[in-house]
């Protein structure tokens, strides 16, 4: 793996000339971790920022969950490893953990330890686990994914290329513990089986060797001026940096229309292509440049500045059966399963919400949206909301009609899970998912607005469409994320009933309003002349 390399912009003076010069740095470097030194492998501007410019840091809120997710997987490995003991000194005295850790090391019998911390050449490292053995040391990395993706070598090599050096210990394996997303919870607090134990050995050696070069790179960039480097796919990978928005007001302006708002991973590729030829605005790309049918559609529509709304949409909303029920769920999916039959990040539906749209048939014999009516579903006791869910949602929602959604694929796995889970309800709970209506794909074919800028989001399509709702002004709970985050906090022992309060309103804003983005888009897209 090598630094991203983003192209090198001109040096532009900072977002906020309060926060001090570009070259305003500490004499002294600061430490260099393994958190840090895989900073740099994402980007060295990341590395430079998180290390003098720590204030311009914005955290979203997913990352806010990953964190919890990390913090809890990785209490779940610990309490599979009896007799473990951990380094944790007071006040994160780092040069105690040293101490502590050579210590143990050099005790007899061996004992596994979490959170052994080993320093070479002024590089910190802190191992999740490791466990003696007859042959020698396991070290073993924790992560909350369902996978083994590409950096988690990168991640473990670095550890080892420290220890082994540093601490002459003999490392028999190096592991990757990772969530088997197959296995499912008995509820029996048990929780064995929850991890997949990858050997990464032959991925480590490949890269180990590169590991001083990284060092010596890192180290570099922290001894000098912050570097100037344009923003580009490292932003976003392999994790989302959350200094997007400073590196944003450096860049200076921007075009309205950029190449880079062109979608997926064609998109990404053929804007790579633009850029490298020169092009910043989508508008000034020349038609025959743009092969690809979508990706031609949305920069057609941009460059005319007019939005595109097909005779076809209209068709297809008005062949809708009646009533019509607009149907949103809301899920939360834990790394380390609480309820018994669930299993690692599934998708457990503790709240949904929907309107119904009764026909009104008119002289002239055509049929419109009449009389509607609202219901909904929430729960925030902490226990498994699964059945309560399904049989709401058999209670409340008609028999016939055609049931609307927007990216209806997660709203049908979710009935056919339920549908599964309670044999009793499958037929209501089936009947339901077969009439399920996508509105995504309507839009995708036939509505494209350039104010969309290549997303088809209902977040993206609803500013477009004059419904007078924004998401923006809802407060803490503004998308799904929010929405997780704001269940785990409510139904949190340590929060207080006013707190739940206004938690459990601002979730009901939410979903409703994703309701009602819904009603709102199919009336426009059923008026299209």
């Amino acid at each position: 793996m090598t630094p991203a390399s983003g192209t090198l912009a001109s040096a532009r003076p900072p977002a906020d000339p309060q926060r001090g010069a570009r070259n305003d740095r500490p004499r002294r470097p600061p430490r260099l971790s393994k958190s840090r030194l895989l900073d740099y492998l994402q980007c060295p501007k990341r590395l430079w920022l998180q290390a003098y410019r720590p204030e311009a840091r914005e955290e979203s809120a997913a990352m806010h969950l990953a964190f919890a997710n990390g913090h809890e997987v990785g209490e779940a490995a610990r309490a599979l490893v009896p007799g473990g003991v951990p380094i944790e000194p007071p006040n994160n005295d780092l040069a105690e953990a040293l101490r502590l850790t050579r210590e143990l090391l050099a005790a007899r019998p061996h004992r596994p330890l979490f959170e052994a911390t080993f320093e070479r050449d002024g590089l910190l490292v802190r191992a999740d686990i490791l466990l003696p053995g007859p042959d020698g040391w396991t070290l073993a990395e924790v992560k909350s994914s369902g996978a083994v993706k590409d950096y988690h070598p990168t991640d473990v090599a670095i550890q080892r290329w420290v220890i082994e050096t540093c601490a002459g210990l003999a490392l028999a394996r190096t592991e990757l513990w990772r969530i088997d997303t197959g296995w499912t919870y008995a509820g029996d607090g048990r929780y064995e089986g929850l991890f997949a134990r990858e050997d990464l050995g032959q991925a480590v050696e490949a890269r180990i060797a590169q590991v001083p070069d990284w060092v010596r790179g890192a180290n570099e960039v922290l001894a000098g001026p912050e570097p100037a480097i344009a923003m580009g796919e490292q932003c976003t990978t392999p994790f989302d940096c959350p200094f997007q928005r400073w590196c944003a007001a450096q860049a200076g302006p921007q075009p309205e229309y950029p190449v880079t708002l062109l979608p997926n991973n064609k998109g990404k590729k053929l804007a790579a292509e633009l850029i490298a030829e020169g092009y910043a605005d989508l508008r000034e790309v020349p038609p025959e440049r743009i092969e690809d049918a979508e990706l031609a559609m949305i920069a057609r529509v941009t460059r005319e500045g007019r939005p595109r709304l097909d005779l076809e949409a209209a068709t297809a909303i008005r062949a809708l059966a009646w009533p019509r029920i607009y149907l949103d769920f809301e899920t939360i999916g834990f790394a380390v399963p609480r309820w018994a039959g669930t299993r690692p990040y599934q998708q457990v539906p503790f709240q949904w919400a929907c309107v119904i749209e009764h026909k009104r048939e008119h002289e002239s014999g055509d049929a419109t949206s009449g009389r509607s009516e609202q219901r909904e579903f929430l729960d925030l006791s902490g226990a498994d909301p699964s059945r309560r869910c399904a049989e709401a949602l058999v209670c409340e929602l008609p028999r016939e009609g055609a049931v609307i959604a927007y990216n209806a694929q997660f709203e049908r796995g979710v009935m056919e899970r339920l549908a599964s889970q309670y044999p009793d309800l499958a037929k209501p709970l089936r009947s339901l998912a077969a009439r399920l209506f996508d509105l995504l794909p309507v839009v995708r074919a036939h509505y494209y607005h350039p104010d969309m800028r290549g997303s088809r989001s209902i977040k993206a399509v609803l500013p477009t469409i004059g419904a007078g709702l924004d998401h923006a002004e809802l407060g803490e709970v503004q998308d799904g994320t929010g929405a997780q985050k704001a269940y785990l906090e409510a139904v949190s022992e340590g929060t207080g009933e006013e707190r739940k309060k206004e938690l459990e309103e601002g979730l009901r804003r939410y979903c409703g309003m994703d309701i009602e983005a819904m009603v709102a888009l199919a009336g426009f897209l059923g008026l299209a002349r």
